[in-house]
């Protein structure tokens, strides 16, 4: 059964964008990840749809989540989870830090 709905953490981990979930939820707690421009928390169920803002070091990156999984693939099937939008800016999701 496809899940619908996944916890913001679990999804950053299993999309590749942190290597371990303590980690993600580290940057989570820390606001520098961000669902639909709120700062939120790492049980944050998401759905296919939304917009995560995220910093990876000095990188900004701005995805839209177009599926969900809980369990970690391989970097092929981690990219089918979200499509990235560039350049983050232009979105207006990212504060000044």
């Amino acid at each position: 059964m496809e899940k619908d709905s996944v916890r913001l953490d679990k999804f950053l981990w299993a999309a590749r964008f942190y290597k371990t979930r303590a980690l993600a939820q580290q940057m989570i707690d820390s606001g520098r990840v961000k669902v639909d421009g709120d700062r939120v928390k790492p049980a944050r169920a998401i759905r296919p749809g939304v917009h995560i803002s995220l910093r990876q070091g000095r990188t900004r990156r701005l995805i839209e989540v177009i599926g969900v999984s809980d369990k970690r693939g391989s970097a092929p099937q981690a990219q089918l989870l979200y499509r990235e939008i560039s350049p983050p800016e232009e979105i207006g999701l990212f504060d000044d830090e």
